[in-house]
């Protein structure tokens, strides 16, 4: 079944809004179009993972158990300790308990409209190119640390790239509990949205082990109060299953000026049809 988090109707308000928002009607497409994708059998645009999609068992509360998954990647996650530190030296300054946190990888870190894009919200971003679930678990205590939010959207898409070091969906399933719990230990109130990797035109190859990492996402939040997972998938494939080409950068893995318009779109839509259900 798919996740019913995000299947609930805004609250409509165009019988009393002359001229016609067409911002607000946007939004209203994205959230038929997540609907749509949430409650409908897969289609060949999302075609089902081979592998099994169950999560294992696991507890991002037990000390003993998180540093050993941990401990295997903490030599390798050094190489990121000059940006944490960069990151993380205004956490004191930056945020408040109504900024929306971007926590994750280069696409964050690249978004240089971030704030025009997501408006209203207020956004504060912390984002290093190329990093994974194994070493933003690591690092995500010291990145948030004094830093205030009330709700958190987390981007990480560098997990399955066709390298002999990819980490498995199982255990980007546990890293994404331990960032999880992370954030609820900085924030226990904390809304957190989880975003899944995005079909890149570089890396479609592996698309269909991708969407096993993406069904790992979609049911940690399906089984957490208060995680919701946003489907993107349907946004950035054609109708033939393959990435647009158009919302990507010459380098076909990030996305351009046009991309981020169509992702921010379904991040506010998201947010917004959470909050009004919350209400």
């Amino acid at each position: 079944m798919r996740n019913r988090k995000t299947s609930a109707r805004p609250r409509c308000r165009f019988h009393s809004c002359h001229p016609w928002n067409y911002n607000h009607l946007w939004n209203v497409g994205v959230w038929i179009a997540t609907v749509l994708i949430c409650t409908l059998p897969a289609v060949s645009q999302e075609t089902q993972p081979d592998e099994d999609e169950s999560l294992v068992a696991f507890d991002p509360n037990a000390p003993k158990a998180v540093e050993e998954l941990l401990a295997a990647f903490r030599e390798k996650s050094l190489k990121w300790q000059p940006d944490v530190d960069q990151l993380s030296a205004n956490n004191a300054t930056q945020g408040s308990p109504e900024h929306t946190l971007l926590l994750g990888s280069s696409s964050f870190r690249l978004w240089e409209t971030f704030e025009q894009d997501l408006a209203p919200l207020k956004v504060v971003k912390r984002a290093y190119g190329g990093a994974r679930y194994r070493d933003l678990a690591i690092y995500t205590p010291e990145l948030i640390h004094g830093l205030k939010f009330s709700k958190a959207v987390v981007f990480i898409a560098n997990d399955i790239t066709g390298k002999d070091d990819d980490t498995d969906p199982q255990t980007v399933s546990k890293l994404a509990r331990i960032v999880i719990a992370q954030l609820r230990h900085e924030q226990p109130n904390v809304q957190i949205h989880l975003l899944p990797v995005t079909p890149t035109p570089v890396r479609y190859k592996y698309w269909q082990r991708i969407q096993v990492t993406n069904s790992m996402l979609r049911k940690i939040a399906e089984s957490t109060p208060g995680v919701y997972y946003i489907p993107t998938a349907y946004a950035f494939l054609d109708r033939d299953g393959h990435p647009r080409a158009e919302l990507f950068k010459s380098d076909r893995l990030h996305l351009n000026d046009d991309g981020y318009h169509v992702w921010s779109k379904i991040i506010l839509g998201a947010l917004e049809t959470v909050d009004h259900v919350s209400k």
